[in-house]
């Protein structure tokens, strides 16, 4: 019996750092990294209830489906990203940059875990996008520990790719079971 669990954990662990290669992979044109973030949460969602393998062609069909709406979506995060940007620029050049720039900081924080948590909210069976941003920040609301632990695995991975560039390809397989398994009941 206990032969069997390692095996058992090094699937998951494989079904993890496939997802990410697939999330890369989709995610080239930018626009698509939602969408393809989406289907690798399904996907690892799938995996970890021992449902709908092969994981490369349920990955493929996700992201079909899921490309449909998560294209604006992702052009709402890339604005939101210019903003915090330029933001990040100007507070540097005013009187109270010592607080401004930690609050922008927090505030981006939780943007990314409500964008994270959009994205596995649709992954989990929300067919619109914009029902998804709102349950995504009800839930952030709602349990803030989780959202806590969402923001260190979104953290964490910034981290490795930081250190280890080359992990920029596998890295989004973790965050994205960080994303599931932190999400609320549905």
């Amino acid at each position: 019996m206990r032969s069997t669990e390692w095996r058992t954990g090094l699937a998951d662990f494989s079904d993890c750092l496939l997802t990410g290669l697939l999330v890369a992979l989709a995610a080239v044109p930018v626009v698509t990294a939602p969408p393809a973030f989406t289907a690798g949460c399904r996907a690892l969602d799938r995996s970890r209830h021992g449902i709908g393998r092969p994981l490369w062609t349920t990955f493929w069909a996700d992201f079909r489906e899921t490309a449909r709406g998560g294209s604006l979506f992702a052009l709402g995060c890339l604005a939101a990203v210019v903003v915090f940007a330029v933001d990040l620029e100007v507070a540097a050049s005013m009187p109270g940059a010592g607080v401004l720039r930690p609050a922008l900081w927090a505030l981006a924080a939780v943007a990314v875990v409500v964008a994270v948590r959009t994205c596995a909210v649709v992954a989990t069976g929300e067919p619109s996008w914009r029902r998804a941003v709102v349950t995504a920040a009800r839930e952030t609301a709602a349990a803030p520990g989780n959202a806590l632990l969402l923001a260190g695995a979104a953290g964490l991975s910034v981290v490795l790719v930081w250190m280890l560039p080359i992990l920029a390809l596998v890295v989004a397989g973790p965050l994205a079971l960080a994303a599931v398994a932190t999400g609320g009941p549905r």
